[in-house]
């Protein structure tokens, strides 16, 4: 593989966009279901056909030269009130694929995963992101049980690496890069044509923009749905809701709230 530092001379024939450059970048984040269900559960046919594979939601992405902003999307304006619910998407139940409409929430996966029905964990999708693109420092959203919590940290990096694939993706030029988050694998399409160091959620650290990222076999998969570099994006500030806590703080609160959970289950059970 060819390491990140190597791309300028990669780039060098490119025509790049100006340094000035900002917009918006819709995604689609499908989050897929791991489901660890009692033996009696994943032994009846028709309760698995009809067991929802994964939800969709929209997500959107600002950025200017200083500073980005990751969240949840809508179909029309930039606003995250009123954002479009996740679908859950069927794969392979009664007559063949179907796309239903019925809400997944953050908090009905939480739930799902602290009593032990569904997998998941480290490849939980943040609910939003602010990174200053100027002095590095970042915060992230994370929605818990009906609580927002903001946790202000370093910004994640990340050992890209190229893998020297490129190809074209909503008419953009892009590059593959994989890196590794301990026993994770994180796969993004980076087109430097937007000469911006960001993308979905926490991931960035490329020289250009994030279009495609997938993490952990697929688990997780933003994929840029349209790019907007026309429309003037006002200045980018930190989010300010929720509680802020330290990422220890975070981390104590949900490991105390999913053990507290999993003993509700296990009484119930007796």
């Amino acid at each position: 593989m060819i390491r990140v530092g190597t791309l300028l001379a990669l780039m060098a024939g490119l025509p790049m966009a100006a340094s000035s450059q900002s917009g918006m970048v819709r995604y689609d984040q499908a989050t897929r279901f791991d489901f660890q269900l009692p033996p009696e559960m994943a032994r009846n046919p028709q309760f698995m056909a009809n067991m929802p594979k994964a939800s969709v939601k929209p997500m959107q992405l600002r950025f200017t030269p200083q500073a980005a902003l990751f969240g949840q999307g809508t179909a029309a304006t930039n606003s995250t009130a009123g954002a479009e619910p996740a679908r859950v998407v069927m794969i392979g139940g009664g007559g063949g694929d179907v796309m239903m409409t019925r809400e997944i929430t953050p908090d009905m996966i939480q739930m799902g995963r602290a009593m032990g029905f569904m997998g998941g964990g480290a490849t939980d999708a943040v609910g939003g992101a602010f990174t200053d693109l100027a002095d590095g420092s970042y915060v992230e959203v994370r929605e818990f049980l009906g609580r927002t919590f903001r946790i202000p940290q370093d910004r994640p990096t990340f050992a890209w690496k190229l893998t020297g694939e490129e190809a074209s993706f909503l008419g953009y030029p892009v590059y593959q890069a994989i890196a590794k988050q301990d026993s994770t694998t994180i796969e993004a399409w980076f087109t430097p044509h937007i000469p911006v160091s960001a993308g979905p959620a926490q991931y960035g650290g490329l020289p250009g923009l994030i279009l495609t990222l997938a993490i952990d076999s697929n688990r997780v998969v933003y994929t840029a749905t349209a790019v907007d570099t026309t429309t003037p994006v006002g200045k980018i500030a930190a989010p300010s809701e929720g509680s802020k806590v330290t990422r220890a703080e975070y981390d104590k609160i949900v490991a105390e709230k999913q053990a507290e959970m999993a003993k509700s289950r296990r009484g119930r059970r007796n």
